[in-house]
């Protein structure tokens, strides 16, 4: 390179000036650039090759410091400056090198552009400046003509200018994200209160339908007691143990929900529990016959045994209620059959009855909280937390029905990666 291209040669500098835009910087905002060099003939070339710069439609502020520690001063009142041209060697020989670190580590600045300028690039070898130092060009004076320093200071600034909006825009997402998450909570809390205010609506209806039944049996264990008729005591009592019962039930099942928040997950054998429930429903007097149809075979597996017990108990209570509500014709028995076999990944438990069936009205309604087919003898939580239970597992539960013919409810537990 010939002496006469570089900045600091002052003929040089007005023959390339002339090929500089000769727009005069408006009034309005400005880029911040701060030029930072011991020797005042740089501040004051620097001055004179940019006084006309313009870059989207924005001239320059220049702001001026003579080493390493008048530059933090500056960058401290200066905080949205978009760019340093800086040099090297100064008051020691890597005064410029500690600028940038304060720059990069202790203001934690990654927007301003950084170039840096020496006289002496042997002090600061480019290769290792490069590869250690968070910088965006490396000029030596030698080699810095007017043009070159105009397209380093426009791509730099460029650069800044793109890093500056894509943060505003990253602001206004994480901005917006979080309205939208606060107004997601404020709905889900709406929906919670409205749950629990549906909730406890179903609660009182239900326990008022119960201490209707006490106050039944009540009133006629009184006027028995009072008119000594031991038939009306017995009625009076039965209704009074029917209300008992039901309440039973109730606060059992509310007691149900909570209680299957924490699956406790141990190895057990799902054919042995389901054989332990069909054991229950063992009597020769009893309507409705429980069967099983169990593969031996079928492995263990992780799940929580008092959670699937009550999950299983509640379908096949549901399935003798559903056989006792049907008529059956001339032969045919009430059954409920539960079978157990392990397919596709999966340990599956059918509960299958021949029932009265559920109708396609209610299909969509009855792992709804409080919803009931069986009117006043049913509180609508059973189902529902058979489904919780079984997800809580991991599984599925699903179910087919056919009005007048009967209900299957599967029950599939997942076996892979579950041991």
């Amino acid at each position: 390179m010939n002496d006469s291209d570089n900045l600091f040669c002052d003929d040089s500098f007005l023959r390339e000036k002339e090929d500089i835009s000769s727009k005069t910087p408006t009034a309005g905002p400005k880029w911040k650039v701060m030029v930072v060099d011991d020797e005042e003939e740089v501040h004051r070339m620097t001055t004179a090759a940019m006084r006309d710069f313009m870059f989207e439609d924005m001239g320059l502020d220049l702001i001026f410091a003579s080493s390493a520690g008048e530059a933090k001063f500056a960058l401290n009142k200066h905080p949205d400056t978009a760019l340093i041209i800086l040099d090297v060697v100064m008051e020691t020989e890597h005064a410029g090198l500690e600028v940038v670190r304060y720059i990069r580590q202790t203001l934690n600045n990654k927007f301003m552009r950084i170039i840096l300028r020496t006289g002496q690039p042997g002090m600061a070898p480019e290769n290792d400046v490069i590869i250690n130092y968070d910088i965006n060009d490396y000029k030596a004076k030698s080699e810095l003509t007017i043009q070159r320093l105009y397209t380093s200071v426009v791509t730099c600034l460029r650069s800044y200018s793109d890093l500056i909006k894509l943060d505003d825009a990253c602001k206004k997402l994480e901005k917006e994200a979080q309205r939208r998450i606060l107004m997601e909570k404020q709905l889900a809390e709406r929906e919670y209160q409205a749950a629990v205010g549906m909730a406890i609506t179903q609660i009182v209806h239900g326990a008022k339908n119960i201490l209707s039944a006490l106050k039944g049996g009540q009133y006629m264990i009184n006027a028995a007691l009072k008119n000594n008729d031991s038939e009306l005591l017995i009625k009076g009592w039965d209704a009074a143990q029917t209300g008992i019962s039901r309440m039973a039930a109730l606060t059992g099942d509310l007691l149900d929900v909570s209680r299957f928040n924490q699956i406790e997950l141990k190895v057990g054998s799902i054919p042995s529990l389901v054989e332990d429930i069909i054991g229950m429903f063992q009597d020769e007097d009893r309507a409705v016959e429980v069967s099983g149809d169990i593969d031996k075979s079928t492995p263990p597996i992780l799940f929580d045994y008092e959670a699937i017990h009550t999950a299983l108990m509640n379908l096949v209570s549901n399935a003798i209620d559903a056989c006792t509500a049907r008529e059956y014709d001339s032969g045919e028995k009430a059954r409920v059959l539960i079978r157990v076999y392990s397919a596709d990944g999966f340990v599956n438990i059918d509960v299958e009855d021949n029932g009265q069936g559920i109708s396609e009205n209610d299909m969509d309604k009855i792992f709804v909280l409080f919803f009931s087919t069986k009117n006043f003898r049913g509180n609508g939580l059973g189902l529902p937390i058979t489904k919780k239970i079984v997800e809580g597992h991991g599984g599925a539960l699903e179910v087919t029905s056919q009005k007048g013919s009967g209900t299957t409810f599967l029950i599939r537990l997942p076996l892979k990666d579950n041991l």
